[in-house]
């Protein structure tokens, strides 16, 4: 798996990342079986539990909710709570070739991983998404809208020395790419007014981490709701 990520800067307040687009995957895919948006369709076929229409002004809280980019520019991401973890990997991942025709679509995502462990509570950041280099779309044109629309997943492990499971690895709902060990879409995805979120990993547990999101949206959610 070849993935690459530029950042501006490390996550500290206020700290703004610049997303590279990359490609990369190995054999054994997703386990959930899901393949939601990896062909470039409509942010409303994604996997994950969402409602055909707009999601009510109350907030609305779905386990292994699906995420969207809601408009053009960042995603803001504040670091709410690390559940009293020392040893982690807290992973942004995108479809940085969401609706632009190419092949091996199942090998190509962008991410970068934020909030090292150490990183104080309320620490905020900036994640802006970069298009795709031209030699993964051979040329294809990049959508005038990009980033809207595309399908990311926030995903946690524990580094405990143990393999990604049930009790170490937690992510909101898959992408549809062949990342190894994207099995355990069991983060609690609470959507909130004008294109927020809250995800907590681990939710069952007493400590859970948990960020804020803003410029997102849930399945069936329009910006315009």
């Amino acid at each position: 798996m070849n993935l690459k990520a530029a950042l501006l800067a490390t996550a500290a307040a206020g700290a703004f990342l610049l997303v590279a687009a990359c490609g990369g995957g190995s054999a054994g895919g997703d386990a959930s079986g899901s393949s939601s948006n990896s062909n470039g369709s409509s942010g409303s076929g994604s996997s994950g539990s969402g409602s055909a229409s707009c999601q009510p002004q109350t907030p609305t809280t779905i386990v292994g909710g699906d995420l969207f980019i809601a408009a053009q520019g960042p995603v803001g991401v504040t670091l709410l709570s690390n559940g009293g973890l020392s040893q982690y990997t807290f992973t942004f991942l995108y479809n940085n070739v969401f609706g632009i025709p190419t092949n091996n679509q199942q090998d190509k995502w962008g991410q970068a991983t934020l909030f090292a462990p150490g990183t104080p509570i309320g620490t905020s950041t900036q994640v802006q998404l970069q298009p795709p280099p031209s030699d993964l779309i051979h040329g294809e044109p990049v959508p005038s809208t990009f980033p809207k629309g595309i399908p990311v997943e926030l995903w946690l492990t524990k580094n405990d020395g143990n393999q990604p499971g049930p009790a170490n690895s937690s992510s909101t709902a898959s992408i549809g790419k062949d990342i190894p060990h994207d099995f355990w879409h069991t983060a609690s995805v609470t959507y909130g007014t004008n294109n927020t979120a809250t995800v907590t990993f681990f939710p069952t547990d007493p400590a859970a981490f948990s960020v804020s999101l803003t410029n997102v949206l849930g399945a069936g959610t329009s910006s315009g709701c």
